[in-house]
């Protein structure tokens, strides 16, 4: 039985019609084929846009970075790159907006060849910076200063000199030098320092020293000339206050100083000029014809001879003495007759060192 409808015959394909289906399909896989080889190299080339060119493996030899005031972090990045530091200015500058990062001016060492986050840590930590230091100690003169800072920074005294001609106008007007006003101090400058910032700079610091007792520099010589006589007279901490008590009772009551490194600060320390100094009955450093404090500072003093002549301990000396050299040993006295007693000690010891410079 049938449903009534007459079936539908298929035409059997020919051979053409098969080949061309099959070169459709290969013409259409070679299209496709060819589009994802284009697709994939436009891929590669786009993706590359993003990867960060960036050093691995050992660093290279070192080199100098220096850093100018006002430098900011894209700067300090080309500047990098530039000097072979880093490879690249990506491999460094998005991680430094991302941290806190803060420039100081000055001369950095850095490897070569290194990793942008190995560059950065190394700028960050600041270790690698190059500096040229100098200690000046207390008490010293600046006829004794000149030579330290000229050989520990790479001056001449003549620029240092120079330098001390820019700062006198900060000086008291009665100053008769910058002596004094030089802080003793370790002090850090760049390499090849400029010798009017280095002078500038102690000066600087004693200015801030002088402030903490809210003595103005201006109104500073007659504390600074005190202080320089206690640094130059005494050894222990203690003993600094006591010389300060001294010096000060005698100005109390008018009697001369009469202070032998005054006199030796004239004439360059020997005995045979000490001796000449004091004849000298006109120098203004003569604390033995002249009584109160000399003209200026005979020395640099620190903080504590600072303190010291600000802050005299209490008592009513008006004698010391030295009764060893090597030692130090100071007899502090209130009268005369204790002071002649404690110099014949002094006396005997020297006979007993007769080799002592």
């Amino acid at each position: 039985m049938t449903d009534g409808l007459e079936p539908v015959p298929v035409k059997p394909r020919s051979k053409r019609s098969w080949f061309a289906g099959i070169i459709s399909v290969s013409l259409i896989l070679t299209l496709v084929g060819g589009g994802i080889l284009i697709a994939s190299s436009n891929v590669q080339e786009f993706l590359s846009r993003f990867q960060i060119e960036d050093y691995e493996g050992e660093p290279g030899p070192t080199t100098v970075l220096l850093i100018n005031p006002g430098d900011s972090g894209e700067d300090v990045a080309r500047k990098m790159v530039a000097a072979d530091i880093i490879q690249s200015f990506d491999a460094i500058y998005r991680d430094m907006l991302n941290v806190d990062l803060v420039l100081f001016p000055g001369s950095y060492e850095f490897p070569t060849l290194l990793s942008g986050s190995a560059a950065l840590s190394l700028l960050m930590s600041g270790d690698n910076r190059l500096l040229v230091t100098t200690t000046v100690p207390e008490g010293l003169s600046v006829a004794q200063i000149l030579p330290r800072l000229a050989e520990e920074l790479g001056l001449t005294i003549g620029e240092l000199e120079k330098g001390i001609d820019s700062q006198l106008t900060r000086l008291p007007e009665a100053a008769p030098s910058i002596e004094g006003y030089l802080f003793p101090a370790t002090y850090s400058f760049d390499p090849e320092p400029d010798a009017e910032l280095v002078i500038k700079t102690m000066v600087d610091r004693m200015e801030q020293e002088l402030r903490n007792y809210e003595i103005p520099l201006a109104d500073s010589l007659s504390t600074l000339t005190l202080a320089s006589m206690v640094a130059s007279e005494g050894r222990y901490p203690a003993d600094l206050f006591k010389i300060s008590r001294v010096f000060m009772n005698r100005l109390d009551i008018g009697m001369a100083l009469q202070s032998d490194p005054t006199v030796k600060y004239r004439y360059e320390g020997s005995l045979d000029s000490f001796q000449e100094g004091l004849k000298d009955k006109e120098s203004l450093f003569n604390t033995f014809s002249h009584p109160g404090l000399p003209v200026g500072p005979i020395a640099n003093p620190g903080a504590l001879a600072i303190e010291a002549a600000l802050r005299p301990a209490a008592g009513d000396w008006l004698y010391f003495v030295a009764i060893n050299l090597d030692t130090g040993e100071t007899v502090f006295s209130e009268t005369l007759r204790e002071h002649e007693i404690a110099a014949d000690i002094y006396r005997q010891w020297l006979r007993n060192s007769p080799d002592y410079d």
